[in-house]
């Protein structure tokens, strides 16, 4: 995932780059990821990778808005290991296409595919994903067709994985994503991505917790890629921890809008 800049953010800081790769990630991840050009299910004919994921979707959709606290933790691989670095704040989202995270006094705010920040003085930016998924419709699983063309790769009781390949113009150093989903209560457990640089690999595991009778996902962890300067792709290691859920607390439009 690379990112690209408005004209508010000329000359941003390294570090703030790195943060706020990470702060994306926790967008693509944590959120989870109509929709036309599946392919059906060779092992149960008439059942589709779409209707799969559908069912998977009707889980995400019965959360209306959550707020929480977040704890990220993120470490870069370059040369070696960069040391962890770990950013705290509050997360808030409202369905089916608002983010709003404060991480270490930087405010974020997403929707859909517009994305905004305000720091720590008050300063005011866009910011643009560069080779990411498209989140025109929102965040949820709904994301998983409109982005990739899917095909069933394992449909039994036990487990159901499903082989996603970007479509032209998204995840350009992703070459696929395998998607393992629980079939007992249709909830995504598990990414692995194939990356173009072979010597690097995702895996990315999610877990859920049972809050207000709905299944929630409340941490994820794992490792990744991103694209740093000159293209290059860095192995980075991630962990996303939320505590203390509030759902469907009927949370205000205006608590996602950053003001520009």
């Amino acid at each position: 995932m690379r990112l690209g800049y408005g004209q508010f953010d000329p000359a941003l800081r390294r570090r703030d780059q790195k943060e706020m790769r990470a702060v994306l990630l926790l967008i693509l991840i944590s959120s989870l990821f109509p929709s036309a050009g599946i392919a059906a299910n060779p092992l149960h004919p008439g059942r589709s990778a779409a209707a799969i994921i559908e069912k998977v979707n009707q889980n995400i959709l019965k959360i209306k808005d959550a707020s929480m606290d977040i704890t990220l933790d993120y470490t870069l691989f370059i040369f070696g290991c960069s040391g962890l670095n770990r950013m705290k704040g509050k997360g808030y989202y409202k369905s089916p296409d608002k983010i709003k995270a404060t991480l270490n006094h930087v405010t974020y705010f997403a929707k859909g595919n517009k994305i905004r920040k305000i720091d720590a003085e008050g300063k005011r930016f866009y910011l643009r994903l560069l080779h990411s998924l498209d989140f025109t419709p929102g965040f949820h699983a709904g994301l998983i067709p409109y982005n990739f063309f899917l095909t069933v790769i394992k449909d039994d009781p036990d487990e159901i994985s499903i082989e996603g390949i970007p479509k032209p113009g998204i995840l350009k150093n992703v070459e696929k994503v395998v998607f393992y989903i629980d079939p007992k209560e249709y909830l995504l457990r598990k990414l692995d991505l194939t990356l173009v640089n072979k010597n690097l690999s995702g895996t990315i595991n999610i877990n859920y917790q049972k809050i207000q009778g709905l299944w929630v996902p409340v941490s994820f962890y794992g490792r990744t890629a991103i694209e740093i300067r000159d293209n290059a792709l860095v192995g980075i290691g991630i962990k996303l921890k939320g505590e203390n859920f509030k759902i469907n607390n009927g949370l205000s439009d205006k608590l996602f809008d950053p003001g520009f």
